[in-house]
C-alpha cells in the first residue's frame, strides 16, 4: 500500500487509459430544477446543454463544503497514511478554500491548487500517482506538480459565440460580431485564471483552425500524449479531430474526456479542448 493517496476535485475526468489505478474524486454538485447530480458521475455535459438551452440559463455548480471535505478525507485517510488532494484552480472555483480549511484539522492531509481545470489537471494526477507509488512524500508531490504546471499547454474553443448570448453569459452583440466576423471563442488556462480569446477561422472548419493555431509549427511539443476534451457522447467528431491532430505531428497517444460543466455552458455542443505538455 502508498504511504500517499492521491485524490482529486470532480474537475478532472480522469480516463482509464491515463491512469491505470482509481483516484478517488469528491463531487461538486450540479444543481437543476429536476434535482441535485453529481458533477462527473450523474451528469454529463450533453445533460447540462439540454438543460441551459431549455431554462435559458446555466445550472448551478456548488463545490463541496469544508463539511463535505472533512467527511472524504476521514473516509480516505482509512486506505493511507496521508492524502495528496489536487484542487481545481482556486481562481476558477471556491474548493481549494473550502479543502485546505479541512485540511488544516487533520495532520496527514495535503493540498494543492493544481492551478488548472478540467484535461489540464490530467497529467498533475498521473504524475502525482506516480510519484506516490515510487514512495516520494506529499509534500515533493505537491512541489512537483506546481513545476509541471508551467509545461501544461490547457485551452478550448468553440465553433459559435452563439450559447454565450443566449445564456446572458455575454453581452449578444458581443457574441454576435464574433459570429459575423466568423471567429471561434477560445478559453486558455494560465497560471490558475481564465483567458478570453478568439481564432479566425479563414473559411475552416473551427476546430481545424482551432488546432492549426495550437499545434502548427510548435516544436516544444510532448508527443507523448495529448488529451481532447469535447462533449460527451463523442460520437464521430472524434475521428475528424485526431485526422486533424495528426496532420501536426504523430502523438503516442490522443486521449479523449469529458469537457467541464462551466465551459460546456460558455461554449456549446461543438466545443473542444486540447491539453498537452511543452517541453
Amino acid at each position: 500500500m502508498n504511504k500517499t493517496l492521491i485524490t482529486a476535485d470532480s474537475a478532472c475526468y480522469i480516463p482509464p487509459e491515463l491512469v491505470s489505478e482509481e483516484v478517488s474524486v469528491i463531487q461538486a454538485e450540479v444543481k437543476t430544477k429536476s434535482g441535485s447530480f453529481r458533477e462527473s458521475y450523474e451528469i454529463t455535459s450533453e445533460n447540462i446543454l439540454e438543460y441551459a438551452r431549455r431554462e435559458r440559463k446555466a445550472p448551478e455548480l456548488v463545490c463541496p463544503s469544508t463539511e463535505d471535505y472533512e467527511k472524504f478525507f476521514l473516509k480516505h485517510l482509512k486506505k493511507a497514511p496521508c492524502i495528496c488532494h489536487l484542487c481545481c484552480s482556486a481562481n476558477i472555483r471556491d474548493s481549494y478554500f473550502n479543502a485546505v480549511k479541512a485540511a488544516e484539522k487533520m495532520k496527514n492531509v495535503f493540498v494543492a491548487d493544481s492551478k488548472q481545470v478540467g484535461g489540464g489537471m490530467l497529467f498533475q494526477i498521473a504524475q502525482a500517482v506516480r510519484l506516490a507509488a515510487e514512495g516520494f512524500s506529499p509534500e515533493f508531490i505537491i512541489k512537483s506538480i506546481d513545476e509541471l504546471d508551467r509545461h501544461i499547454n490547457s485551452s478550448y474553443a468553440s465553433k459559435s459565440a452563439f450559447l454565450l448570448g443566449y445564456l446572458n453569459l455575454a453581452p449578444k452583440v458581443l457574441s454576435s460580431a464574433i459570429d459575423f466576423l466568423e471567429l471561434s471563442p477560445t478559453i486558455t488556462v494560465r497560471n490558475g485564471t481564465v483567458i478570453s480569446g478568439a481564432v479566425f477561422k479563414n473559411g475552416r472548419e473551427y476546430f481545424e483552425s482551432y488546432i492549426r493555431k495550437m499545434l502548427k509549427g510548435n516544436k516544444n511539443v510532448d508527443k507523448s500524449i495529448i488529451v481532447v476534451s469535447c462533449p460527451k457522447p463523442f460520437g464521430k467528431a472524434i475521428e475528424r479531430y485526431k485526422r486533424e491532430i495528426n496532420k501536426y505531428g504523430r502523438f503516442d497517444k490522443i486521449i479523449f474526456t469529458d469537457i467541464p460543466a462551466r465551459f460546456a455552458c460558455r461554449l456549446g455542443d461543438e466545443s473542444l479542448g486540447l491539453h498537452f505538455l511543452n517541453i
